[in-house]
């Protein structure tokens, strides 16, 4: 098939389109409102995070960012949860459970390195990752291994995904 833009570089974006402008039939389909649901959870985390990322520059500079960061990452399985259920689909269903409890194991190693991290820096804080100069050079390069290994396992990224084929399914 053919690739959308340069490279195939908006793929991605162009099957979450599609996945969302399908069309429909609510009254036949009862369940397609937990699909929609499970979609805009997905595209509220993405604001979330941005709206984490971007506090230190703004009015909303929270003292427990790294704390914000887990909870809202906590989230991520539920919108699978209700894609999948949502989708009036026994296949897909079962894929949306089986990503979801891989994405809650990965979670815990997650979880337990971002508050090593939070711990060695002495806070809670993003910014205090940053101007911690011991942990950046001693600490950060042999945590971020780990840290790369739980994320990719958590997105279901290229040596972890358990979605194969995901284009494909959005087909």
């Amino acid at each position: 098939p053919n690739k959308v833009g340069i490279i195939g570089l908006l793929q991605s974006f162009a099957d979450l389109l599609k996945l969302v402008i399908k069309f429909k039939n609510f009254y036949f389909q009862s369940r397609s409102y937990v699909g929609l649901f499970g979609v805009l959870l997905l595209i509220v985390l993405v604001v979330v995070y941005s709206f984490i990322y971007g506090s230190y520059y703004s009015v909303s500079y929270s003292s427990l960012s790294a704390l914000w960061f887990l909870a809202a990452s906590s989230i991520s399985s539920y919108s699978l949860l209700c894609a999948g259920w949502g989708s009036y689909n026994s296949y897909s269903f079962l894929s949306s459970v089986r990503c979801a409890f891989g994405s809650v194991s990965f979670e815990a190693c997650f979880m337990c390195v971002v508050i090593f991290c939070a711990l060695c820096c002495c806070g809670y804080n993003l910014i205090d990752f940053y101007h911690s100069y011991w942990c950046s050079w001693l600490l950060f390069p042999l945590i971020y291994g780990l840290f790369l290994v739980c994320v990719l396992c958590e997105t279901n990224r290229t040596p972890f995904d358990y979605g194969e084929a995901e284009s494909e399914l959005v087909s």
